[in-house]
């Protein structure tokens, strides 16, 4: 662990704690988290001679398998709650439920190795971009036809789409020292798969009151657990 990841990490754990003793809203301390990340890489890719090739249209890895705690979750559900009309709402959770439904036919190897466009892209782009999780933000490549070529052979590993290693470094940091923080609160801190859990956040308020109960959020959503 390099001294730049331990102390960006530190220093994030450390804005989130306080922030989260300041106020119990879950939401506004990770939006508030959000934003510091957000400036956190644009200075690092700013800064860096190696430059993202990621575009927005670019949606090749939008179809990878993506995973979430359940602030994360419930934090997207509150932006389509606020920015998407019925309609569009509908039409999403008929997309999550169909993605749902090959999910769960897979193993998280097969889920792995699968192409499942997100049900939340919308002309090739993020319609939920300002609150996407941080699973979806650490992403970047700097070469796009290897994204081409790994969206085309899904199952192969071994090609490599490139990161710039100092902003991949400070992006895991932030991540994990929000998360460190998060978990201090004593609420939900597992990690779940993001279609099926957004989806039942979705259908009512159950999630969030169990969540803000310290309970275990999501009961339908697919929970990952570590091997």
């Amino acid at each position: 662990m390099t001294e730049l990841f331990q102390t960006t990490a530190q220093q994030e754990y450390q804005r989130a704690t306080t922030q989260f003793k300041n106020s119990k809203d879950a939401n506004a301390a990770l939006k508030k988290s959000y934003a510091r990340y957000d400036n956190l890489i644009a200075v690092a890719v700013d800064e860096s001679p190696t430059k993202p090739e990621c575009k927005a249209g670019c949606a090749f890895c939008c179809h990878y398998k993506v995973e979430a705690r359940a602030h994360e979750v419930l934090l997207a559900k509150d932006y389509i709650r606020t920015h998407f009309s019925a309609g569009q709402k509908a039409q999403l959770v008929e997309r999550l439920t169909a993605n749902a439904a090959i999910i769960r036919t897979l193993t998280p190897e097969q889920h792995l190795l699968t192409n499942i466009r997100c049900a939340l892209l919308d002309n090739n782009q993020c319609s939920i971009y300002p609150a996407r999780p941080f699973r979806c933000r650490n992403f970047h490549s700097t070469d796009a036809q290897a994204c081409e070529a790994s969206f085309n052979h899904p199952d192969d590993m071994a090609i490599a789409t490139g990161m710039i290693e100092g902003v991949a470094i400070l992006a895991d940091a932030h991540t994990q020292g929000f998360e460190a923080a998060a978990a201090q609160t004593g609420r939900d801190n597992r990690i779940y798969d993001f279609t099926t859990a957004l989806l039942e956040a979705l259908a009512d308020d159950q999630p969030l009151k169990r969540y803000q109960r310290g309970k275990k959020a999501f009961q339908q959503g697919i929970e990952v657990v570590a091997e």
